[in-house]
């Protein structure tokens, strides 16, 4: 039931496209007719709320790009109006979001020109390359092969920004292309996201999660039941000695100096080891989307990714595994 209602059909977002694309028709003196299919197609509210700004990017990209003025139209032999679809569909645990256009398609040629002056390939490795890896070029930051650049899609804003959405949502984008026949982008996006149960901590102001699957109980301790082993603060959890991390020092979460003479810890086991979590504060269990770091952040020490809570702070999900090393 609660999936169910995390669920919302992609017609949401689609029903503010027609308009958008009429008036950039006017803009740019060029006829265009938008199709939109499968817009019943459910997602995910979450993926729902960020996919919309990248798709805006892909149509206007369409438009200014892809689809030729009238008479450039008609020179080719085609029709006067160009068409855009939009269309969604299901597969597998995936959902499908595919914009295509019937206009001047993109030329390999331009943008290998333009990969190999910008240092992203050599002439030799360009040769060799198909043509879907050469169009991914264009999804490069701040990779434009348009001569002038125009207000519509996106004063040079390359389509990395597009591309680094789509990824913090565990999707891809890949992009098929014929030269003076169009151009498709397909979006693929996972149907439902990693929800997780989790304990809200707090350290200073910061807020932490923490996997209920990784915590036995919490408790709160006073200074005396610290002791001391191996220059290594431990406490006595139930007949076991158990090490104290000190998750605001682990984290260099800056603080003031406190007198208080209590501590809320949370103890945490992978397989038979355990450990005690110190924190400010426990804050509640919750259930939270699991968003992965992306590609920025690859090296950074137990957390597993972040997820954003309601009052829109983002909290980072601790790695217990990593921790408890």
């Amino acid at each position: 039931i609660i999936l169910n209602m995390r669920m919302v059909q992609v017609e949401t977002v689609f029903n503010r496209f027609p308009r958008m694309i009429r008036q950039l028709a006017r803009d740019l003196n060029k006829k265009i007719n938008l199709e939109i299919v499968g817009a019943e197609t459910e997602l995910d509210r979450t993926v729902i709320d960020e996919i919309g700004d990248p798709l805006v990017h892909l149509l206007r990209n369409s438009v200014d790009h892809g689809i030729e003025s009238p008479a450039d139209r008609k020179a080719k032999g085609k029709p006067e109006e160009g068409t855009v679809i939009l269309r969604a569909f299901h597969s597998g645990n995936h959902v499908f979001i595919e914009i295509e256009d019937d206009g001047a398609g993109i030329s390999r040629e331009k943008v290998l020109k333009k990969a190999i002056s910008k240092g992203l390939v050599t002439e030799q490795a360009a040769a060799g390359m198909t043509d879907k890896q050469v169009y991914e070029f264009i999804l490069s930051s701040g990779f434009s092969t348009a001569e002038k650049i125009s207000d519509i899609s996106g004063r040079g804003v390359g389509l990395d920004v597009v591309k680094n959405t789509i990824e913090s949502l565990g999707g891809s984008i890949t992009i098929d292309s014929k030269e003076s026949h169009g151009t498709i982008f397909s979006i693929q996006l996972p149907l439902t996201l990693s929800i997780i149960s989790v304990m809200l901590v707090e350290i200073q102001k910061e807020k932490f999660a923490i996997p209920l699957s990784s915590i036995i109980e919490t408790a709160i301790i006073k200074d005396s039941d610290i002791l001391k082993a191996h220059n290594q603060s431990v406490i006595d959890f139930r007949g076991k000695v158990v090490p104290l991390l000190f998750l605001k020092e682990i984290f260099e979460v800056p603080s003031e100096p406190q007198d208080d003479h209590f501590h809320s810890v949370i103890i945490v086991r992978k397989g038979d080891k355990m450990a005690g979590l110190v924190v400010d504060s426990f804050i509640g269990q919750q259930e939270v989307v699991l968003k992965s770091l992306g590609n920025y952040l690859t090296n950074v020490f137990a957390f597993s990714g972040a997820t954003i809570l309601g009052d829109g702070q983002v909290a980072l999900i601790v790695d217990c595994n990593a921790l408890i090393k």
